[in-house]
């Protein structure tokens, strides 16, 4: 299986962002049920290491915490725009929950992430750079992009599938912080109820 842990995101905001997913010519627009926040990649994982790295997630505890959209911006390369994203903050809540997370990738036998972790939500990708006027165009209007905060009260396992059409997620299992409540998404009666029960993994 090829597997991330991410934190999955409210309908609310994802209805919200694909409205804005338009104007730059060339976007591969990241449909909104495939967003999210990365916190680790993992790669190609066999049963016995997603077991291990299972037992390690379910070990991670933090407080929850409030998150709000803070802004477009850009990843470059030297060819130019390579992917179009939304800031997420404060940052500093979800920089020491990912540290915790890597922490239990790195008890389960998985090295660490040489990038430089920066929280955000991928809107866009691009086979080749966009016109930049287009590009900056977007950036300036979505730059200061504001909407209602949400709970992260947990955060989840994913399997990624790669088809042509573009990638096939789905949830292997959920982390629940042990202050997460009813009512709190995405744990709880935030995604389609006529889907198949999703494995929660409790402390």
């Amino acid at each position: 299986m090829r597997l991330f842990t991410a934190i999955e995101l409210p309908r609310r905001l994802t209805s919200e962002l694909a409205r804005i997913q338009q104007g730059v010519p060339g976007a591969r627009w990241v449909s909104p049920e495939n967003m999210h926040i990365t916190l680790a990649f993992l790669g190609e994982v066999d049963g016995g290491q997603a077991e291990d790295l299972v037992g390690e997630l379910a070990r991670v505890d933090r407080p929850s915490f409030e998150l709000s959209p803070t802004g477009a911006g850009q990843f470059s390369g030297g060819a130019g725009v390579k992917a179009l994203w939304m800031g997420v903050g404060p940052e500093a809540p979800l920089i020491d929950l990912q540290a915790d997370v890597a922490r239990a990738c790195k008890r389960a036998g998985f090295p660490p992430e040489r990038r430089t972790f920066r929280p955000h939500i991928t809107l866009a990708r691009f086979n080749q750079p966009p016109e930049l006027s287009r590009a900056r165009s977007f950036l300036q209007r979505y730059g200061r992009f504001r909407r209602e905060g949400f709970r992260v009260s947990g955060f989840s396992l994913f399997s990624s599938e790669l088809r042509p059409k573009g990638a096939i997620y789905r949830v292997e299992a959920d982390f629940p912080f042990s202050d997460a409540g009813i009512g709190d998404s995405p744990f709880f009666g935030d995604w389609d109820e006529a889907a198949a029960p999703r494995p929660i993994r409790t402390k």
